[in-house]
């Protein structure tokens, strides 16, 4: 079912506590060596195999090299490595529901393979984001896994909306262990469904299996997750829902499977989720539309312990993408707050980006939101390959557009990712710009492409 490739050059699998990971991020460069010593944006355009670090200016400052297409999240690591989903060429899923991954790896500084795990099968196939956990040095993997016409069924789906091709694709999560390659924990959908015949109001903890937004196969399409080591839970954005998912990482596998056990009691039922009340039968005003990239804001940052999203916006409904940060009501055992009528809180964000005007920004997919130590957000309008930082007031610090040798402009990034010149990560690296950065130009069908289904 999985296949891992142990290749150990220089490998360091690290098990912080999340108060030993904020040490090692607090390292800074010796200030000693010649070099810039500002901070650094992270990117990697879907068009093209090169992952890059640049300057807020756009300049160029050090470049991955790899073998194949971009699975379309990146990340460094506190020791140095880059952790990638990669899209392998051969995959059992159908490369026309956005990427299809299938691969994870991480390079060493010199673009050097130091561990490769493929998941990529019939059973199962690794798509959109992995996560590192920094309290175990594992990876967390978003997957889809087929069920068939015939399951869905049994499971309470009505016959007019079986897809034509008699399946489903649906979400899990998948923990791997890069010093063993062991699948250690996992988490799936399909084990959380509201039984036939109840109502989903009634268990907001489950997933309505008639909540069909988008027709086809991928009927949930979740395109991200993030790791909360203080709160031992895991967010999943469910873009097909316009919902995040908070899950109960505490349990075993067999605990994740049903709906007791662990540390709240309630196995893998969601213990949380927010942004579209209506997909678990509560009568209230939907707030995201098709979202993007949600994290716990880190301690020590502005908002800290609230989520951040990017809210793309939906064409027909609301034709503009947003940031929210939103104040969980979050209780002192790590559980969530419900209320039958309205459903779960808060009943708006505590805090939104938008344009002025607000149709003057519109990412309709991909695309990223980051909290800075300032205050300030970097946010990714992915459909535009720009990045840009803005004030808690809305003012635009500085803006930053993907282009190629040839001035071309366009290319699709999933999200961009600012680390600063303490971070662990860029330790005993002297970078120098390099000039103005400019991607090569890639192959035709490569640039601009764009799809609903990111």
């Amino acid at each position: 079912m999985t296949k891992g490739t142990r290749i150990r050059r220089g490998l360091t699998v690290l098990a912080l506590s999340g108060g030993a990971l904020a040490a090692a991020c607090a390292n800074p460069m010796d200030p000693t060596e010649a070099g810039y010593t500002g901070p650094a944006i992270l990117f990697s355009p879907i068009a093209n195999t090169s992952v890059y670090l640049m300057t807020p200016e756009g300049q160029k400052l050090h470049e991955w090299t790899t073998e194949f297409a971009p699975g379309y999240s990146v990340y460094l690591l506190p020791d140095g490595n880059l952790l990638r989903a990669t899209s392998l060429s051969e995959r059992p899923f159908s490369t026309f529901q956005g990427t299809n991954g299938g691969r994870v790896e991480m390079l060493d500084w010199d673009s050097r393979v130091v561990w490769r795990f493929d998941y990529a099968t019939e059973q199962g196939q690794q798509h959109h984001d992995v996560f590192w956990m920094p309290n175990n040095g594992h990876v967390l993997m978003v997957a889809w896994e087929r069920r068939t016409g015939a399951e869905a069924l049994a499971a309470g789906r009505a016959p007019d909306t079986i897809p034509p091709e008699d399946e489903l694709w649906v979400d899990k999560i998948v923990e791997v262990d890069p010093a063993t390659d062991r699948i250690l924990w996992e988490w799936r959908t399909w084990d959380h469904l509201v039984p036939p015949g109840a109502s989903p109001a009634d268990h907001p903890g489950l997933i309505d299996p008639n909540y069909i937004r988008v027709p086809g196969v991928d009927w949930t399409h979740a395109n991200a997750v993030f790791y909360n080591a203080a709160l031992d839970q895991v967010v999943l954005s469910v873009r097909n829902f316009s919902e995040v998912w908070v899950i109960d990482h505490s349990t075993t596998t067999a605990e994740a499977a049903g709906h007791t056990g662990g540390r709240l009691g309630r196995g893998g039922d969601l213990v949380y989720r927010w942004g579209n009340p209506q997909a678990y039968g509560v009568d209230a005003p939907q707030q995201l539309f098709g979202q993007h990239n949600p994290s716990w804001i880190a301690n020590g940052l502005p908002g800290a312990g609230n989520l951040l999203v990017f809210d793309n916006g939906d064409a027909n409904v609301r034709p503009y993408s947003t940031v929210v940060e939103i104040a969980t009501p979050l209780q002192a055992d790590g559980s969530y707050s419900y209320d039958p009528e309205s459903g779960y809180g808060p009943p708006a964000p505590a805090s939104r980006y938008v344009a002025d005007p607000p149709t003057s920004f519109f990412a309709p997919v991909i695309s990223g939101a980051q909290r800075l130590a300032s205050g300030n957000t970097l946010v990714t309008d992915g459909p535009a390959g720009r990045f840009f930082e803005v004030t808690p007031g809305g003012q635009t610090v500085w803006s930053h557009v993907v282009t190629d040798t040839a001035g071309g402009t366009g290319y699709l990034v999933f999200r961009a990712t600012r680390y600063e010149a303490d971070y662990a990560g860029l330790a005993g690296r002297t970078l120098r710009p390099q000039g103005e950065m400019r991607i090569p130009v890639p192959p035709p069908q490569s640039a601009g492409v764009r799809s609903n289904r990111y």
